[in-house]
C-alpha cells in the first residue's frame, strides 16, 4: 500500500490529510475513500480536470501520464507535475497538493 498525504489540506489533529492507496486504485477514489474532499466535477473521466494536483518532488511512484489525461493537462496553463487524480494511480508513497477546491 502506498500513503498519499495532501500538503494543502489538514487532518483531524492539525496534520496534512493522508489516504492510503495501491496501484489498482485512483488518487482519486482513494482520496475521496479516505474522507478527503477533490472536486471532480465529470465524475472521474478526465473530462473536466477539476481534480488536478500537483505531486511533489519528481513524481516517482506515479503511473504514466495516458493519453486522455494527456489532452486534458495540455489545456491550459498549469505547474510543473500536475497530474489528473482521477487517472492517476500510486505505486509508493507521495505527496500531492490539490489545485481546485
Amino acid at each position: 500500500m502506498a500513503r498519499i498525504k495532501v500538503a494543502n489540506r489538514r487532518g483531524p489533529e492539525g496534520l496534512p490529510a493522508v489516504a492510503e492507496t495501491g496501484p489498482a486504485l485512483s488518487l482519486l477514489n482513494a482520496l475521496l475513500a479516505s474522507g478527503i474532499h477533490i472536486r471532480h466535477d465529470c465524475g472521474g473521466k478526465a473530462l473536466c480536470g477539476t481534480c488536478a494536483l500537483r505531486a511533489m518532488g519528481d513524481g516517482a511512484g506515479l503511473s504514466p501520464i495516458g493519453e486522455r489525461e494527456g489532452i486534458r493537462l495540455s489545456v491550459g496553463d498549469r505547474p510543473p507535475g500536475t497530474r489528473l487524480a482521477c487517472q492517476a494511480h500510486a505505486s509508493q508513497d507521495l505527496v500531492v497538493e490539490l489545485l481546485l477546491d
